[in-house]
């Protein structure tokens, strides 16, 4: 069995939001360092802002693409958010509850939370259904 499922539309606009609020945080960074200008020395100044862009883009990166939702079953398991969890592995399977996050428990008593928010409804109770069907 192969099945895909994928974010709705919320999380571009959450990707959008977040790069909004990157480059509001680079104006108000800019903005104390130069009231900050006349005590510091001007090469000083532009290391710190280059190194405060370089953060910021390495943020940036790594939350638009480290995080994107997503499920892909086979027939061993699931792939969600580029982690492969096999249905051995899984101890537990605990679903949401009156609008909580559904939890993965494994045998060594860890758990991962599992975000289905970014989901429709009907896509949300469909990809619980497939892993506590598929749990041994």
């Amino acid at each position: 069995m192969h099945k895909e499922f994928k974010a709705t539309y919320l999380y571009i606009i959450k990707a959008i939001m977040l790069f909004a609020a990157v480059i509001t945080s680079f104006l108000v960074f800019n903005f104390l360092m130069m009231l900050l200008q006349a005590f510091i020395p001007m090469w000083l100044f532009y290391i710190i802002n280059g190194i405060f862009v370089l953060f910021l883009l390495i943020f940036l990166f790594m939350q638009l693409t480290g995080k994107k939702p997503g499920f892909e079953f086979n027939d061993d398991g699931f792939k969600y958010k580029r982690k492969h969890f096999k249905y051995t592995d899984i101890k537990n399977f605990m679903p949401s509850q009156g609008g909580s996050e559904p939890e993965i428990v494994f045998h060594d008593n860890t758990t991962y939370v599992i975000e289905l928010s970014w989901f429709v409804k009907k896509d949300r109770q469909e990809i619980e259904q497939i892993i506590a069907s598929n749990i041994t």
